[in-house]
């Protein structure tokens, strides 16, 4: 089974990106636009792994998320990977302060590297994964793209939680089915040694 964790997204935010994504849809270019029932955020891609694996997954992040408490994000502007001048991933981007997301993605990897799964390799870049293109775009396209999202916002993502998903790939598109989710229930900030002793 496929599988990664992520955060999900509200339906007003879901509903801003697939609006604007639509309008940019018009300006014709090979694009594969991720169906707004799958924008999210991802966390960790785990890739195929079999089901066995799941418990395993799961007691390794719990500790993570009791570490961490709910926070913001602001959804925000666009870019491309690996860049607007040979694009191939198209996404929508959030406004600093993104520290928790990261110690929360940074966290999530130390723990899995335990249990046995890969670190990654690239910096984590919290985004939402909105296109993927699928073959030569006009020129200039990717600099349009990021145009057209610059400073469109799309709303705040309350983050409460992160879910362990299933992703099948389908002729209609992919399915993201949640297995289990992590409640975020820290503090939302660090204890100093001289705090938490009597």
């Amino acid at each position: 089974m496929r599988a990664f964790l992520g955060i999900g997204l509200s339906d007003e935010v879901r509903e801003k990106i697939a609006a604007a994504t639509a309008q940019i849809g018009g300006l014709r270019a090979p694009v594969a636009w991720t169906a707004p029932r799958n924008l999210h955020i991802t966390l960790k891609f785990l890739g195929e792994i079999f089901p066995e694996r799941v418990p395993l997954v799961e007691r390794s992040v719990r500790a993570v998320a009791s570490g961490i408490g709910p926070f913001s994000l602001t959804a925000e502007g666009g870019g491309a990977f690996p860049g607007t001048r040979n694009p191939r991933v198209l996404w929508v981007g959030f406004l600093e302060p993104l520290e928790l997301v990261r110690q929360l993605q940074q966290n999530m990897g130390n723990a899995l590297s335990e249990a046995g799964f890969p670190r990654e390799d690239r910096p984590f870049h919290p985004h939402i994964t909105v296109g993927r293109t699928r073959g030569a775009l006009p020129p200039a396209w990717g600099e349009r793209f990021v145009q057209a999202l610059s400073g469109k916002g799309f709303g705040v993502v309350p983050v409460s939680s992160f879910t362990l998903y299933e992703s099948r790939l389908e002729p209609g598109g992919a399915v993201h089915t949640p297995l289990c989710d992590f409640r975020l229930e820290g503090s939302g900030k660090r204890e100093t040694r001289e705090e938490k002793e009597p």
